[in-house]
């Protein structure tokens, strides 16, 4: 076999991360190949489809260091550690792992401890155990791997005490932070090290934090992704967020993602005028304004909406169930550039067709390169909308209209059959159809050159389940349809 060089042996195997068949060939070939497969096969193992779990957690019990099994045996009486059958390791795999799986030190503890009943007594017990495993799993990883992306930090455990914290987390880029586990301490410790977090995302936010996460955030250097999601409380104090407000206006201009959620209410929006490159946007309400003490208003985030200019915007989700009247969003569509690829537009509260008129004539004219559209609560009186984005937005392939009222949509499979592009390859609805308007349809999807991706929302058809099952089988077998799935209502 011809001698290829390492580098692109490295690039051409790491093609094949996400196959597990093909890692372990390439493994088998010789050492060379051997030394190069590993590091790739063994930078996330347990996200690859066919690996074992109990091979998994057993190599990673037999990695832990005599220190660590002495000590378990110690603190947990009736420990005690099989011999697991494996030879010494050919290599320190720990250390290839790019990624720390909080679920995965969690399900190898769990598979360690046996339950002892459910008393208080016997509950705090077992809680212990499984808490002394943890932090010599931990220990485990961190003293080992040596350059990790990714981590979701959501455990008391004091992992930047440990001796490898330094090495193990100093090239980290994506952090994902779940604040209620954290102290300010932690965050201080955290920002000594890691300061070149790409991506960040923060979990149960919350006031009594805010200090240290704005000193972490502050300190990073080319923060291009944050998501907060704020701690879920049926009263919040607007005042203690504002530092957090006023952070990321100082590091807006390298953001290209952000994501708000469940509250938009506790940032300012004047956030928005700052977000000068933002390529990826979504705002997420699942609670009521009137939560706050005092916050920012409804009005106050339409005006900064209505101001506010994203021309690199690629991806827009306006996810919203309580207010009526926050219905800016086709601004920001207009002064996009023509660059969004993804609109979603789920506002539980909005049943106006004038409103939906205005935002589907805006995605026709100004969204030229659109390949993904979800819609809630599409009334009747917008199905002939539909045709502009059909006649102007010919990239599109993927389309979900949904609505909380039982509408007949006959003629909007009419529509789509006779006015969608040919890209259109994947359909989302939860829409009432009659057996022959189905029918009708799927005869006419034949003359398309791409089978279709039925998903089905919520089933409420006129008729019974079984004969419109029926017929989705039917041309399910003949071709016409290439997969379809059922999805509850609120996964939308």
């Amino acid at each position: 076999m011809l001698h290829i060089a390492e580098d692109c042996l490295q690039i051409i195997i790491n093609e094949l991360q996400y196959d597990l068949s093909s890692l372990y060939s390439c493994i088998l070939v010789n050492r060379y190949w051997c030394r190069i497969a590993i590091p790739i096969l063994w930078k996330n193992p347990s996200s690859l489809k066919g690996f074992s779990p109990s091979k998994l957690h057993n190599m990673i019990i037999f990695l832990l260091p005599k220190s660590s099994k002495k000590f378990l045996s110690d603190n947990i009486p009736e420990f005690s550690l099989t011999e697991i059958p494996y030879d010494k390791p050919l290599f320190n795999y720990i250390s290839f792992f790019t990624q720390i799986s909080p679920d995965l030190i969690s399900s190898i503890s769990q598979s360690l401890v046996n339950s002892k009943g459910y008393n208080d007594e016997k509950w705090i017990a077992e809680k212990y155990e499984k808490y002394v495993l943890e932090q010599e799993f931990y220990e485990l990883f961190i003293n080992n791997c040596k350059g990790l992306k990714l981590f979701y930090w959501n455990t008391s455990h004091p992992l930047f005490k440990y001796q490898g914290a330094t090495t193990c987390f100093s090239q980290l880029c994506t952090l994902i932070i779940n604040l209620m586990f954290l102290t300010i301490a932690n965050l201080f410790d955290m920002t000594q090290i890691c300061q070149n977090i790409k991506h960040l995302e923060v979990i149960e936010c919350k006031g009594n934090i805010i200090v240290g996460l704005v000193n972490f955030i502050e300190i990073q250097r080319n923060l291009q992704s944050l998501s907060i999601d704020f701690f879920h409380e049926e009263r919040s104090d607007i005042f203690e967020f504002i530092p957090l407000s006023s952070i990321i206006m100082k590091k807006a201009s390298t953001l290209k993602k952000f994501i708000i959620r469940p509250f938009i209410g506790l940032l300012s929006p004047k956030i928005l005028t700052s977000l000068i490159n933002l390529q990826h946007l979504e705002l997420i309400n699942d609670m009521d304004f009137n939560m706050l003490f005092e916050g920012y208003t409804v009005e106050a985030w339409d005006e900064y909406l209505s101001i506010t200019s994203f021309p690199n915007l690629e991806y827009l989700k306006i996810h919203d169930y309580y207010l009526p009247s926050f219905i800016k969003d086709y601004m920001l569509i207009e002064k996009s550039n023509g660059n969004i690829l993804e609109i979603n537009i789920l506002k539980m509260k909005v049943h106006d067709p004038i409103y939906t008129k205005k935002l589907i004539i805006t995605i026709s004219k100004c969204c030229p390169k659109i390949k993904r559209f979800t819609i809630i609560n599409i009334e009747p009186e917008n199905f002939e909308d539909l045709k502009e984005i059909f006649l102007n937005c010919t990239q599109l392939e993927m389309l979900a209209l949904l609505d909380s009222k039982e509408h007949n949509g006959d003629k909007l499979l009419e529509i789509i059959s006779d006015y969608s592009p040919e890209t259109l390859c994947e359909y989302s609805f939860n829409l009432i159809f009659t057996i022959e308007g189905l029918e009708i349809f799927f005869e006419n999807w034949k003359k398309r050159k791409s089978p279709l991706i039925l998903n089905i929302i919520k089933l409420r058809y006129n008729g019974s389940f079984t004969e419109h099952d029926k017929i989705i089988k039917k041309y399910f077998d003949e071709g016409v349809i290439k997969e379809y799935n059922y999805h509850d209502f609120r996964s939308f």
